[in-house]
């Protein structure tokens, strides 16, 4: 039997995981449909399913490929610390790109293909270095996604603030016409506000958590 064919060319399950990608980008992960993802492709719902067993495999295979854009660079001559930062960078633009992979990725069994396994590999790899157990190896990058998880909901939550504004600064805003009388700790931060532009707060708040591994090394 030959292939269905839409009016871009065969199907294939590439394509059908690029248009679903495209419109979870647009449109966000639930208006991701098996039928809105045919009708961009020309064909009918039922024919997708002959590529794909259903919306969660889909799912699994968007972030599979997704994963697989960001290339993680040789090891040679690369700290942990400094791996840490760059496990964390890309899974920050990852989400900040596609702010659908929040969702995917906590309620969709991981795919675990090729591109999740590698990352993984080599975040574990890069810890060798800290000389850790392999169970504190996996809770330091488990602790580290979860960092770059929260902080990407924060700030594609917050409609007011920039993508690279501090939400510490957003918080202290907020809090200014707010009575604090009773609360001179918050008084006291609220009247020293963080300056604008000088300073990185992602990597700040991803060293303080790089910087309880460090005392977890073997003697």
């Amino acid at each position: 039997m030959s292939p269905r064919v839409g009016p871009s060319g065969p199907l294939s399950r590439e394509r059908i995981v690029t248009a679903a990608i495209e419109i979870a980008d647009e449109a966000g992960l639930e208006a991701m449909t098996m039928k809105r993802v045919a009708a961009r492709l020309g064909a009918g719902a039922m024919s997708l399913y002959r590529h794909v067993a259903d919306k969660d495999e889909l799912i699994g295979a968007m972030v599979e490929q997704v994963t697989g854009e960001y290339a993680y660079p040789d090891q040679d001559g690369l700290g942990w610390r400094e791996a840490m930062h760059v496990l964390a960078r890309q899974d920050w633009a990852a989400f900040l790109a596609h702010p659908w992979m929040l969702t995917a990725t906590a309620t969709v069994t991981p795919p675990f293909g090729t591109a999740s396994l590698a990352a993984m590999e080599w975040a574990l790899t890069a810890l060798e270095e800290a000389d850790l157990p392999p169970d504190a190896a996996a809770r330091v990058v488990m602790t580290i996604n979860n960092y770059v998880q929260g902080s990407a909901r924060v700030v594609l939550g917050d409609r007011q603030s920039e993508v690279g504004d501090d939400p510490g600064r957003t918080w202290q805003h907020r809090l200014h016409d707010v009575d604090l009388g009773d609360f001179p700790r918050l008084s006291r931060l609220i009247a020293h506000p963080l300056p604008a532009g000088e300073r990185d707060w992602f990597i700040q708040g991803l060293d303080v958590i790089l910087d309880g591994v460090q005392p977890r090394q073997s003697p």
